[in-house]
């Protein structure tokens, strides 16, 4: 088996909405969110008696995997023919001479042995969240987004970047686990998997905590920069970041053998670093 491997890149999303556009449209939600469905109906917050409290503006990572698969394989099976009636002893095809059978109902047929010659082609696309669970981001798809170059060095002033738990490594073992299946054949002449886009991306999301003060009670909004959606189960990451963006450790593939990435692992496996052309369709 062959893994071809796309150049690994990262991208940052550009925020479709303002953190201050996002801080006002949150003063609409605040109380709300703070009150929830019990304290709608018992204790409603009033807008003065909840603050904000702190703002964090960070880029949550995401990865994109897609890619193509072709085997060429041969593989033997045997055709029964129907035939036209019981009067039959023997057919001649191709210059042999083959026996017939005839069943209890009185159908006649014959057996054919073959060899099929395959060709299975197949493309599919995954998303995964930073942690590496598998997640639908195809609503990122329409933004505008810029290419990182310098993904060591990429610290945008005022915004935290988090750093996805999950390595390269991790979410392409994932992909190869769902699209390498066992293939019913004698013989594969060709089994090639082309990971033709590995893409690390960057979304903006602002997490604005509120403050309850008769109550004491804290609540972190989290919007969405760019389809300006919230949750009003947010939480703040500043305190959890401990990674940092070094593209060697994220873009870990250098250093996994390419057996670890196929499941069974019991077959000999060649990995071999490609440069696509991104532009063509």
């Amino acid at each position: 088996m062959d893994i071809y491997l796309a150049k690994e890149r990262a991208f940052h999303y550009i925020p479709q909405v303002t953190l201050e556009v996002a801080r006002d449209r949150m003063e609409q939600k605040k109380v709300q969110a703070v009150s929830g469905t019990l304290g709608a109906l018992f204790s409603r917050a009033k807008p003065e008696e909840v603050q904000l409290v702190s703002v964090e503006n960070r880029l949550e990572a995401f990865w994109q995997v897609s890619v193509k698969l072709r085997t060429v394989y041969e593989r033997n099976r045997t055709y029964t023919i129907p035939l036209s009636g019981p009067e039959i002893e023997h057919v001649t095809l191709f210059g042999q001479d083959l026996p017939v059978t005839t069943d209890p109902k009185g159908k006649t047929s014959m057996t054919v042995n073959g060899v099929e010659h395959c060709v299975e082609e197949a493309e599919r696309a995954f998303t995964f969240d930073g942690s590496g669970s598998e997640a639908d981001m195809s609503q990122y798809s329409s933004f505008l987004n810029k290419e990182v170059v310098d993904l060591e060095n990429f610290t945008p002033e005022g915004v935290l970047v988090v750093p996805p738990k999950a390595l390269a490594s991790t979410v392409v073992r994932t992909v190869l686990s769902q699209v390498i299946q066992p293939v019913d054949a004698e013989i594969i002449h060709e089994e090639r998997v082309d990971v033709e886009k590995l893409a690390l991306n960057f979304r903006p999301v602002y997490a604005l905590e509120y403050h309850w003060i008769p109550k004491d009670k804290h609540v972190v909004l989290e919007f969405d920069a760019l389809t300006g959606d919230y949750d009003s189960h947010g939480e703040k990451l500043g305190g959890q970041v401990k990674g940092i963006l070094t593209p060697d450790l994220i873009f870990d593939l250098g250093e996994v053998a390419a057996g670890a990435l196929v499941p069974g692992g019991k077959v000999a496996v060649k990995m071999v670093r490609a440069v696509y052309d991104h532009t063509k369709k």
